[in-house]
């Protein structure tokens, strides 16, 4: 049975120049959808334009493949191939973002395989519960993240930190500490800010702490970072 279905016969006919342009079309306005929908629904502050744009070309790629593949075995097998020699770097921390990424690409399947009805139904749904959940109280933003690096001349000045964090609400973790060329303890911190905390206003609360310097911060929004 297996010869079957890797013999050059074949059991698939590639759709017509028409279809195909249909097809894809489509597959560009529903994951375009998506994308707006994404964008709509984002809370962070810095808005990932290349993540908008790998969500509408998702679906693109997706169902050229599964045109292109069919119901032929030995092609599926060439492109499975073909895809392993590519290395895909791009770390996405984000659950959210992955869902996204991941309906872009069930686009591209369900219209690959020209189940049109199931794209589109499958568009208005997702959307739809994506807003319900934007204006539910689990769509409120979560906790955001300073990745803060500084010194300490004394031991006295990193305990007032610490207090001053622990007594405003903040969450606070010391990762590393190592010993820079100046002598001086240089203290790597994960500090967590409540919803709303402007993490410029906390930058320069912590500014005004005697025997501190070098105050970098990196602030990041847990529930929407790649």
């Amino acid at each position: 049975m297996l010869d079957q279905y890797l013999s050059s016969n074949g059991y698939f006919e590639f759709p017509s120049f028409s279809v195909a342009i249909f097809t894809i079309l489509l597959a560009q306005v529903l994951s375009t959808i998506i994308a707006l929908t994404y964008r709509f629904t984002y809370q962070g502050d810095n808005f990932p334009n290349k993540f908008f744009q790998a969500i509408v070309m998702s679906s693109t790629v997706s169902a050229m493949v599964m045109m292109a593949v069919g119901d032929n075995l030995a092609v599926g097998f060439g492109v499975l191939g073909a895809v392993s020699i590519i290395r895909f770097r791009t770390l996405i921390r984000s659950p959210r973002n992955i869902i996204f990424i991941f309906m872009s690409l069930s686009i591209g399947i369900a219209t690959g395989v020209f189940g049109y009805a199931i794209a589109i139904s499958g568009t208005m749904l997702f959307c739809i519960s994506v807003t319900m959940l934007y204006y539910s109280p689990y769509g409120r933003m979560g906790n955001q993240t300073v990745d803060l690096t500084l010194t300490s001349e004394t031991a006295e000045a990193i305990e007032l930190l610490l207090s001053f964090l622990s007594d405003n609400g903040f969450q606070a973790s010391i990762l590393r500490i190592r010993t820079t060329s100046e002598g001086l303890a240089r203290y790597s911190l994960s500090v967590g800010l409540p919803p709303g905390t402007d993490p410029k206003g906390f930058y320069n609360s912590i500014e005004g702490i005697e025997g501190l310097g070098d105050i970098r911060y990196d602030a990041r929004d847990n529930d929407e970072q790649l």
